[in-house]
């Protein structure tokens, strides 16, 4: 095994055993629990998802209306608005790492905007 690959495996270990991870598996645990609503947040995530990355439709206001409505029901529910935190934080905690990997290994890539 080379040095980054235990790097990369100690990273993991870290990753996994800090609070912001085992907060994400509580709030994924509770949310499973549930029959259902698993499947109910998981619909919401891919509506965000292509809402973001595919609609192109002039009826995309509708669709956000449609999917705040949505968010909002399903936020009332201490689970899944919980679930939905600490996947936030946990994902911010990943783009942090990222970050900092691509910003100390000077990677050459022009400005995109």
């Amino acid at each position: 095994m080379s040095f980054i690959d235990t790097c990369t495996e100690m990273l993991i270990s870290a990753i996994k055993n800090g609070s912001v991870y085992k907060q994400y598996c509580i709030a994924l645990e509770a949310v499973n629990k549930i029959p259902g609503l698993k499947e109910q947040v998981d619909d919401l995530r891919r509506m965000n998802y292509r809402v973001q990355n595919e609609y192109e439709d002039k009826n995309l206001y509708e669709v956000i209306d449609d999917l705040d409505t949505k968010m909002e029901e399903l936020c009332k529910i201490e689970e899944v608005n919980q679930f939905l935190e600490a996947e936030l934080a946990l994902c911010k905690q990943l783009q942090g790492i990222s970050t900092a990997i691509h910003q100390g290994i000077n990677l050459d890539v022009p400005e995109l905007s």
